[in-house]
């Protein structure tokens, strides 16, 4: 068990170190994915955006006329988004 001693030391480090924080970063809206965008694929492949969350998005590939579902990390190391 810590005195109280350490206790006031820790808290008071802690203070100091919520003080000296770093701001937030501002948001970035790169990643911000709307549906009816087309990103490339890996291979090449054009596919477009039918929905998406923060955690999983749902798109169709050019040519097929099934829906894909993948999570958000794996998408966006995946494909490329295509500027128009």
């Amino acid at each position: 068990m810590r005195t109280s001693q350490e206790l006031n030391d820790l808290i008071s480090r802690m203070r100091n170190a919520m003080k000296n924080a770093a701001p937030d970063a501002p948001a970035d809206r790169r990643v911000e994915m709307i549906p009816g965008m087309r990103y490339r694929g890996e291979r090449g492949g054009m596919v477009t955006v039918i929905r998406c969350s923060q955690y999983r998005v749902v798109y169709q590939r050019e040519g097929y006329s099934g829906v894909c579902e993948m999570s958000r990390r794996e998408f966006d190391r995946k494909f490329t988004e295509v500027k128009s």
